[in-house]
């Protein structure tokens, strides 16, 4: 692992300038523009750009894929915490006021897909950063995420536009709010509620309560451009949003904090949309991400509806809706052309993905449809 490191720091010392710009934006904000900052370094509108926030209010941003019955979304609205979809990402994050997140801004020189983006990223520029503040024992688990032991230190998403690519990590340098988990996450109906919070209060970890002291944010921001000079021989100074993407942000957070939008993806909606003479089902399948298949089959056993959910990575965004699309009319006891035509509909729309294999993927989707079958 040095070995790689040293030749890391070796071969990537090229001096690439850029912007650092330190914001106060909302979880829900910095994942929004996540699609503007890739889409403008794609076009060559802006240049390298390391961003640094803390946010400056509570905020829950949801993953492109993940599923509105994850969370108590009217006690979400209830509470005036603000919640969007992003148009990409992993996961749902919870973004408590004074959370700490980073983010990179670059092209596919330097990362050239989204799982090298984050392996090196996260694994080896934000790892550093956790070693150096004295969390000695960090390691980094793929994809995306920093742990001590069980407890998560820090997780990251990315997107990529063209030759345009974000990649951006949540730290936790104090001990982080279980507000999330106690009054909005959904609990699985076969784990009890108070073990769920032990088991909660024992899994977020942090500088602050893993280290020997919680560093300033400022030591975190110095450390961070150090760290990232010498991984990937990249130079700060200090700048802002441009006015163009100031209003694509703004835009873009009024889009995908809509109400439709929020509630785009929901298996619960889902199902209340199969006819009655369909037969539907429900897979779900952990890879390195959680994967959720939901088929509609009609009487003549052809697939009718297919929603996928799930934390997993998956480039352009719309390839979801392709892959989904191409499923539709298959036979459902055609096990060979569901998985050949998952495969043929990454390979032929050049889906980039992270997280699970297509074969994983496949077998998830012909789990849901073996399901739906046996309930004819």
């Amino acid at each position: 692992m040095m070995e790689q490191l040293e030749r890391r720091e070796k071969d990537l010392k090229t001096e690439r300038k850029g912007r650092l710009i330190v914001s106060d934006m909302s979880g829900v904000e910095l994942l929004v523009a996540f699609e503007v900052f890739s889409r403008m370094r794609d076009l060559g509108k802006i240049t390298d750009t390391l961003i640094f926030v803390s946010h400056g209010k509570e905020s829950i941003s949801l993953g492109k894929y993940e599923d509105l019955d994850d969370i108590r979304y009217s006690a979400v609205k209830r509470d005036g915490v603000l919640i969007g979809r992003r148009e990409s990402g992993a996961g749902t994050y919870y973004a408590p006021k004074g959370q700490i997140a980073a983010v990179l801004v670059t092209t596919t020189d330097v990362f050239p897909n989204l799982d090298e983006a984050e392996r090196i990223w996260a694994g080896e520029v934000v790892l550093e950063l956790f070693i150096r503040t004295g969390v000695l024992d960090a390691y980094y688990s793929h994809p995306g995420d920093i742990k001590k032991g069980e407890k998560k230190l820090g997780g990251s998403t990315s997107m990529t536009l063209g030759k345009g690519i974000v990649v951006g990590t949540f730290i936790n340098r104090l001990t982080p709010s279980i507000k999330f988990f106690t009054d909005y996450y959904v609990y699985p109906e076969e784990k009890l509620r108070d073990k769920m919070l032990r088991d909660v209060t024992m899994y977020a970890g942090s500088m602050e309560k893993d280290g020997p002291q919680a560093p300033s944010e400022k030591e975190i921001k110095e450390i961070l451009l150090d760290i990232v000079w010498l991984k990937l021989g990249m130079e700060f100074e200090p700048g802002d949003f441009t006015k163009e993407e100031k209003e694509m942000i703004s835009k873009g957070l009024k889009k995908l904090t809509a109400e439709d939008t929020v509630t785009s993806l929901s298996k619960s909606r889902w199902y209340n949309k199969v006819p009655d003479d369909w037969s539907a089902a429900t897979y779900r399948y952990k890879s390195e991400r959680l994967i959720t298949a939901n088929v509609a089959i009609d009487k003549s056993k052809k697939i009718k509806n297919v929603l996928i959910t799930g934390d997993f990575l998956l480039s352009p965004p719309d390839g979801l809706e392709k892959v989904t699309n191409a499923l539709k009319e298959i036979n459902a006891d055609n096990k060979k052309d569901i998985n050949d035509t998952i495969i043929k509909t990454f390979e032929m729309n050049n889906i980039d993905y992270t997280g699970f294999t297509l074969e994983e993927f496949a077998q998830t989707v012909i789990g849901a449809v073996n399901l739906a079958l046996e309930k004819r």
